[in-house]
């Protein structure tokens, strides 16, 4: 199979109904380890999109070809490293067996034959060969079906195949596989990239294990609820200039806005955008904030609470306020 140079009319009708064909050269989307500069992997490919995936195919007849080699080397490196195989037969074909194929990752195998092909009555017929330990997969096959060539076979054959590689990737043997991999890219994070750590290489799925320096304690922050996203609020007492008096209130300062709402009534008697401040004034135990155009509220803390007046500040001090020049 690896040894078809070019494909024949049945195989490029085929072709055509499942995706289309591309230029390497260039090419922006997902290639799948193809080359897109040099053409080392051949000059085209096909490409197809379903639902939300991206597929690109490994022809066989579309790799470069190597006279006088029978491995065909270029071919088998990406085909051989696939999850999934199409494999196609014309009229006549002998039956297929996976045990003719070796291979540590092809763990599904989907055949396809086509029956009077290159005529108004093509059809096409097909079966799936999956290792043991390869849970079964839909979209389910009906017995003795054949699919007319259209977009509905087309779409049936994407989702058998995509369901295919999923239900692989759940195979204990791919699972190990797969852990295997992960710990190697652990392993090399560890010893290129970490200078304090060390790795077990002789136990299984080893750990990381730290060195002998002592661990330094992490200390939270100070004051750290002060950089919060969120409001922040404290108990005041605001002068009311209007009607000459003093009213009990909730300061809260987020990231975004400054509000003022009356203790007894709930209700908002001041905000402002964080932007629109354009400094402030701070004492022992009050504190005015200047916005817009000068305006100015004074705010002064309950209790001869002297740390709340210092947190306002602190607060403000972190906030996108706007900058006189």
């Amino acid at each position: 199979m690896y040894n078809n140079e070019s494909a024949g009319p049945a195989l490029d009708e085929f072709l055509d109904l499942l995706g289309q064909r591309v230029r390497l050269k260039g090419f922006t989307k997902y290639r799948a380890q193809l080359d897109n500069k040099t053409d080392s992997t051949g000059t085209h490919s096909l490409y197809t999109t379903y639902k939300d995936y991206e597929l690109m195919f490994h022809v066989s007849t579309m790799l470069p070809y190597t006279p006088n080699n029978r491995q065909q080397l270029l071919r088998k490196r990406h085909i051989g490293n696939d999850i999934v195989t199409i494999v196609f037969q014309e009229p006549g074909a002998l039956p297929f067996t996976p045990k003719n194929i070796r291979s540590q990752f092809q763990h599904v195998f989907v055949i396809v034959r086509v029956h009077s092909p290159c005529t108004d009555n093509v059809c096409y017929s097909v079966a799936v060969s999956r290792s043991k330990d390869v849970p079964p997969f839909g979209p389910p096959i009906p017995k003795s079906v054949t699919f007319p060539k259209s977009a509905v076979f087309r779409d049936f054959l994407l989702a058998k195949v995509i369901n295919g590689e999923n239900a692989a990737h759940k195979s204990e043997k791919f699972r190990a596989m797969a852990t295997r991999t992960r710990q190697e890219y652990l392993k090399d994070l560890a010893e290129n990239f970490v200078s304090t750590a060390t790795i077990d290489s002789a136990v299984k799925f080893s750990f990381i294990t730290l060195g002998a320096k002592k661990k330094e304690k992490i200390k939270a922050r100070k004051e750290a609820h002060l950089f919060s996203v969120g409001a922040i609020t404290w108990s005041v007492c605001t002068r009311d200039f209007g009607q000459s008096m003093d009213v009990d209130c909730l300061l809260g300062i987020s990231n975004e806005f400054i509000v003022l709402i009356e203790e007894e009534s709930k209700n908002v008697v001041f905000n402002c955008s964080c932007r629109d401040v354009i400094g402030w004034t701070s004492g022992i135990m009050s504190i005015k904030i200047f916005y817009e155009r000068g305006e100015c509220i004074m705010l002064s803390a309950h209790d001869n609470c002297g740390e709340d007046i210092r947190e306002m500040v602190q607060r403000l001090e972190v906030m996108p306020f706007k900058t006189l020049l």
